[in-house]
């Protein structure tokens, strides 16, 4: 296979991002909002877009400074064959963490909802054959899979619109009920849900364009998810009321269950299966780009052999947790690996690749 047929289009690149980025946290998203900004939640979703979009483009500029690298290359090339080895092992473990966590996520909620007798064993092993099915292939096929996958999000979308019939927009004033503050403490909790947009680092140099249409069709993506983000957020509190949000842990569920359709009978049935799909892909992503990093590590061509590896140990991971406190422990694990990750190690990267960019004949 040629170098040009490994790569993907524009079009499969912004796909991939929305499916990449879009989670388990939708769903809680109002509720958690609610506690925070109350009223002003919108505001505190457009607030984490801001942000999202500042560290993609930070993320951009090192992409950029290496063209043709993906992150663990990029950690050879700045740390040297020890220290950046150390660093890819790190990245990989990342990976693995977050990948695991969505997989439990996802396994709590459909437990809650539709499969309360089934051992968590059982779902999880579910999960792990799908997502190990397609994260053995090569990038292109994910491509494909997730852009057959994103016309699922007209359903989606149509299911929480026609909430729009009950609104009541008084619900959510006054905006800054709850102070501007508590709004910006809200944007933290709406910039979890929004993790998924550092795959840009590892499907980056396999996508076609120039530097500025890979940061526009990134920038898109991101841009995308905040909408639709607001878009269920001020959905779901112009339905329910303030004290209503406090009882139900996932708003957007409790919308679609309690929508007359006529012919059907618990809407929610037909909604999460659907959006089950947008999660196999989410952790697809993860668990892909651990393989990556394992067939950089051991100098391999193919991630392929790697891949059941990864499963193996993100479903051990995701099977561990068995009581609240371990279930806190381990949520609380992966939102501090995030913040290191993502806006504390790669800015490192990135400085100090700036720095040797300076250096005469630095990154030549």
């Amino acid at each position: 296979m040629t170098q040009k047929e490994k790569m993907i289009t524009r079009g499969q690149l912004f796909c991939f991002m929305i499916q990449a980025q879009i989670g388990v946290g939708i769903l809680s998203l109002p509720f958690k909002l609610n506690e925070a900004a109350k009223g002003g939640g919108a505001l505190s979703v457009l607030i984490a877009g801001i942000i999202t979009q500042i560290v993609i483009i930070l993320l951009w500029v090192l992409l950029k400074n290496f063209p043709g690298l993906n992150l663990f290359t990029i950690c050879l090339k700045l740390g040297g064959p020890i220290i950046g080895r150390v660093l890819i092992i790190a990245y990989i473990s990342y990976f693995v963490l977050l990948g695991s966590n969505i997989m439990f996520s996802a396994v709590e909620v459909l437990q809650r909802w539709i499969l309360q007798s089934t051992p968590r064993w059982a779902i999880l092993t579910l999960f792990s054959i799908m997502t190990l099915y397609l994260a053995r292939e090569k990038l292109t096929v994910l491509a494909r899979f997730y852009t057959l996958a994103t016309v699922l999000f007209v359903p989606l979308i149509l299911f929480v619109s026609y909430g729009l019939t009950q609104a009541h927009f008084e619900f959510m004033l006054p905006l800054l009920e709850n102070g501007f503050w508590n709004v910006v403490k809200g944007a933290q909790e709406s910039t979890k849900s929004m993790y998924g947009f550092e795959m840009m680092m590892i499907v980056y140099p396999l996508s076609e364009g120039t530097n500025k249409q890979k940061l526009m069709t990134i920038s898109l993506a991101s841009g995308f998810v905040t909408l639709l983000y607001v878009f269920v957020v001020s959905t779901c509190l112009m339905v329910f009321n303030s004290e209503q949000i406090k009882i139900m842990p996932e708003p957007v569920i409790y919308l679609v269950k309690s929508l007359n359709f006529y012919i059907v009978d618990r809407a929610d049935i037909l909604f999460l299966p659907i959006w089950a799909i947008t999660l196999v892909c989410s952790i697809v992503s993860y668990c892909y780009a651990a393989s990556i990093g394992l067939s950089v590590l051991f100098s391999r061509k193919s991630h392929k052999h790697f891949a059941p590896f990864v499963k193996i140990i993100s479903f051990m991971i995701a099977l561990a947790p068995v009581t609240p406190a371990g279930v806190h422990l381990f949520d609380t694990a992966a939102n501090y690996a995030a913040y290191v990750f993502i806006a504390g190690l790669s800015m490192v990267l990135l400085m100090i690749s700036l720095f040797m960019k300076r250096k005469p004949g630095g990154l030549a």
